[in-house]
C-alpha cells in the first residue's frame, strides 16, 4: 500500500533509483515501456522511484527494473553509480 508522503530513502536506495533513471534514459525506456512489460501502472513505477512503498517492495521492484534494463543494455547486471552522475 503506498504511503501518502514519501519515506526517507536510504543512500543505497537513492543510488539504485538514480542508476535506474540514468539507464532508462540511456536505453530510451519510458515509464510506459516498463509498465507494459510488467503489466503495472506508470503510477506504480513513480511510487517505487519516490519511496512511497515499503523498503521490501521498493527493493523488489528496483531489482526487477535493474534486470530489465540490464537486458536492454546487454550486460549481466547493473551497478549503482554512487554519485558519479553529479
Amino acid at each position: 500500500m503506498p504511503q501518502h508522503h514519501p519515506r526517507k530513502l536510504s543512500t543505497i536506495e537513492q543510488e539504485r533509483i538514480t542508476t535506474v533513471r540514468a539507464n532508462m534514459e540511456r536505453t530510451s525506456v519510458s515509464f510506459g515501456d516498463l509498465a507494459d512489460h510488467y503489466h503495472i501502472s506508470k503510477t506504480t513505477i513513480t511510487f517505487v522511484l519516490t519511496g512511497r512503498y515499503p523498503k521490501e517492495l521498493t527493493d523488489t521492484w528496483l531489482t526487477q527494473f535493474e534486470f530489465y534494463l540490464s537486458r536492454k543494455l546487454g550486460v549481466r547486471y547493473i551497478q549503482p553509480y554512487f554519485n558519479d552522475l553529479i
